[in-house]
């Protein structure tokens, strides 16, 4: 392909003092993602039914707890899941990861520290209430063991999610509120949590979280990656805080060029400084989406930060206090 034009300023040529005209290189229009194949709703029902299988294969044939599992994530996605819909995210959609849990997923260009930080508490306030709500009915029911059960997987699971560890909700909102990134305890949370994981499968002889604890370690390798990647591309003045759609054709071809020099494994038949369309070039463009970071506009107030820090913390003390100064009345 050929890639470079000849419409530069004219030049002398210090031999015949004619013009010479310079060659430009010109990078080649970048590719757009593909929209995901199939209907949302279908996707769904297909990765709630892998998460079931996998669950009842491979961890634990209890259909109650499966389906309790299941209904307590979903209820904590559907939270994010509206409230990105109120602040008009696009793309959204909800998925279940089979062994890891579910995921809400949404993209806008630009978002406030106040809109993410209700994003991020809507996943977890709604099953913390629900969990709360629960709890209270159980102590009036004379055989209210499994809705007591049910209401202390809600606060429970919930209440894991609130913690101040990236990239748990708590974690991002951590981030969020003060803008500053926490990689260091992030990355000793995720070795620590491998560790036990994998202490845990042994010891139980489940074996099948031993694939958790290899998805942490692979998120670490990832995340490596990522910032080796950051720092190449500061290195050449490239900016990647900024979304997909605000690339140049020349900052795509040149990201690209460098993601596939530290990850060749990306495409079998892409190399750095082919332009051409790979195959595999999907697969290119959300690995890219995964280097790019957007800043969060800064909208909060010192007074915003405080009311959604009070918010946090009654979220996490409030349930537990309730639940067990009441224990003993059950």
């Amino acid at each position: 392909m050929d890639l470079s034009i000849n419409n530069g300023q004219p030049a002398p040529d210090n031999n015949t003092g004619d013009a010479i005209e310079t060659p430009v290189f010109v990078y080649p229009p970048k590719p757009l993602p593909e929209p995901p194949a199939g209907n949302s709703i279908v996707r769904f029902i297909i990765s709630i039914a892998l998460f079931g299988l996998a669950y009842y294969f491979l961890v634990s044939k209890n259909i109650y707890l499966l389906v309790v599992i299941a209904v307590v994530l979903l209820i904590h996605e559907l939270g994010h899941f509206f409230a990105m819909k109120f602040f008009r995210y696009q793309d959204l959609s909800i998925f279940f990861i089979p062994l890891l849990g579910a995921a809400a997923s949404g993209t806008k260009e630009n978002i406030s520290q106040k809109e993410k930080a209700i994003v991020l508490l809507a996943g977890p306030l709604p099953g913390i209430i629900a969990g709360l709500v629960l709890f209270f009915i159980a102590r009036n029911q004379p055989d209210g063991l499994q809705l007591l059960r049910l209401s202390y997987a809600f606060v429970l699971l919930n209440l894991f999610n609130l913690l101040p560890i990236y990239p748990l909700d708590g974690g991002q909102l951590l981030k969020t509120l003060f803008m500053r990134s926490n990689n260091t305890v992030s990355n000793i949370f995720i070795l620590v949590s491998a560790a036990l994981l994998t202490w845990y499968a042994v010891t139980r002889h489940l074996w099948a979280l031993l694939l958790i604890g290899m998805f942490l370690l692979l998120r670490l390798v990832v995340q490596a990656q990522t910032r080796k990647l950051r720092q190449r591309l500061d290195e050449l003045s490239i900016s990647w805080q900024k979304n997909f759609s605000q690339l140049t054709d020349e900052e795509y071809w040149r990201i690209r060029d460098e993601a596939l020099t530290i990850n060749p494994r990306l495409s079998t038949d892409a190399a750095p400084q082919v332009y051409e369309m790979s195959h595999d070039e999907n697969r290119i463009i959300s690995y890219i989406q995964g280097v790019l970071k957007t800043t969060v506009r800064k909208d909060l107030s010192a007074a915003g930060v405080a009311i959604i820090i009070v918010i946090w913390v009654a979220a996490a003390v409030a349930p537990l206090w309730f639940m067990t100064r009441l224990w003993y009345v059950l």
